[in-house]
């Protein structure tokens, strides 16, 4: 049971109290006047009283939704293949190329395709697209939970993922295959043991034929797989064996015939 969870009107968004967490579930229509308090609410209210608000909807569409997407930091998928015009439509709402909308779009039909427990993310603030199997629904508990602090969260799986993600992206900033790479990544970082992962350099050890360690490159092995004129040694040949054991990395990603 989650403490101290009660039942609010719009009316009272306002007065929703410092460091709550607002579920409004089930949006199928609000008013104009409902999705004016709603605005203010995600815009103002969230950050000014550190609240965390959510909004289940099943469309964006005929909802008032879609007039608000800006505001959002984060957009949630389940994997159910009924999602992909809803993706579609908001991809092309923040402007995604394309080439990348395709993508993405193969990506959540492969690797989702209505599996239960598989959900996926859109950062609004960053555009990328990204996956995780356990993640979204321990956050959201989490930040509804008032006793929980950040720093009760830093050992956290999720928080070692994020963490890892956010060194990778600075690896590929500069790359034209930054979001496919990006992909990638979370993909991987959300499956593969994140403790395996070395965040200072994000490298997993091996052991070699001689019992000596060797260090395999994560982000090597990620370019390797976008770049099809690239000669694949051997130590990334392992990598992917050993992420395959964990992961199926989507085909439509896989560039480089080594890896195939």
């Amino acid at each position: 049971m989650i403490p101290k969870l009660h039942s609010i009107e719009f009316e009272d968004l306002d007065c929703v109290s410092k460091k709550s967490c607002v579920i409004v579930e089930d949006i199928i229509h609000i008013t104009k006047k409902d999705e004016q308090k709603l605005r203010v609410a995600i815009n103002y209210q969230a950050h000014h009283k550190t609240q965390k608000i959510i909004c289940a909807s099943h469309s964006i569409y005929k909802t008032q939704i879609y007039s608000l997407l800006s505001y959002f930091h984060f957009i949630i998928f389940t994997s159910a293949i009924a999602n992909i015009p809803t993706l579609r439509n908001i991809l092309n709402y923040f402007k995604v190329e394309k080439t990348e909308i395709d993508n993405w779009l193969n990506f959540f039909t492969d690797f989702g395709g209505g599996k239960k427990g598989v959900y996926f993310y859109f950062d609004c603030e960053k555009i990328t697209f990204n996956v995780s199997k356990k993640m979204l629904f321990e956050m959201t508990q989490s930040l509804s939970d008032s006793v929980t602090s950040p720093q009760d969260q830093s050992g956290s799986p999720t928080a070692k993922a994020k963490a890892l993600q956010s060194v990778f992206l600075k690896f590929v900033e500069n790359i034209p295959e930054k979001n496919e790479a990006i992909a990638i990544f979370s993909v991987i970082s959300n499956c593969v043991p994140s403790s395996l992962i070395r965040e200072q350099d994000l490298t997993i050890s091996f052991r070699g034929k001689m019992k000596e360690k060797k260090l395999i490159s994560v982000v090597d092995y990620v370019i390797s797989i976008l770049s099809p004129k690239l000669i694949v040694s051997p130590p990334l040949i392992v990598m992917h064996r050993f992420v395959n054991a964990y992961c199926k990395i989507p085909r439509v990603f896989i560039r480089n015939k080594a890896f195939l």
